[in-house]
């Protein structure tokens, strides 16, 4: 499957050049938080495909002006096209802010999904605002990861982990990707075009 990713930064040739910046049309996009919403409604519309998104700790819209015909991935497992997608959106608590939450509450929220883990087995792609702690995070209170992400990871190995929130300048697109045992973390700052190797179930 090909996947677009998204996060932090409108980049408005995604909308007006798309075929100047992508290798080929994207058959599923993610939205890693910290967009307008009216950016995901008009990328879905754009590209025609299905668009799910989790909410960054500036996403303050979202509630009264929701993205158009875009899903909501937070605290879910989704299959999309044979592959499943679990969400969390937020980043650590910082000032008391929305979508704001501590390690713990976090924690809690992941344990919520065990009884779908059980019936999934699998998830394919974790898709959330903030990063996992002691990967892509920094050591301001707003920007450290979640250490509950790097526990997931361990335990569920997924394919891909895909964030945003950690603002950066990459020369080359493998500066995105950390490996983390199995799983492929990735820094979906701005946008990122990949192609999946998961095989549909």
């Amino acid at each position: 499957m090909k996947i677009l990713t998204v996060s932090d930064k409108v980049v408005n040739d995604l909308l007006v050049k798309p075929d100047n910046l992508l290798p080929e049309h994207p058959e599923l996009i993610l939205a890693c938080g910290d967009l307008p919403p009216e950016y995901l409604t008009e990328l879905r519309e754009r590209f025609e495909v299905p668009l799910y998104f989790i909410q960054g700790n500036h996403d303050i819209r979202y509630r009264n002006s929701p993205p158009v015909g875009c899903i909501n991935l937070h605290a879910k497992i989704k299959e999309e096209q044979g592959i499943y997608i679990m969400g969390f959106s937020g980043s650590r608590w910082y000032n008391g802010g929305i979508n704001q939450y501590t390690d713990n509450e976090m924690k809690k929220i992941v344990r919520s999904l065990w009884f779908q883990f059980l019936q999934k087995r699998q998830v394919d792609i974790i898709v959330t605002h903030a990063p996992p702690r002691f990967i892509h995070d920094k050591e301001d209170p707003c920007h450290k990861g979640f250490r509950t992400f790097t526990d997931l990871i361990k335990k569920k190995s997924p394919a891909y982990f895909i964030h945003g929130h950690t603002h950066a300048f990459f020369k080359h697109p493998t500066d995105r990707t950390t490996m983390v045992h199995e799983t492929k973390v990735i820094n979906s700052y701005g946008f990122f075009f990949f192609e999946t190797e998961i095989m549909e179930r």
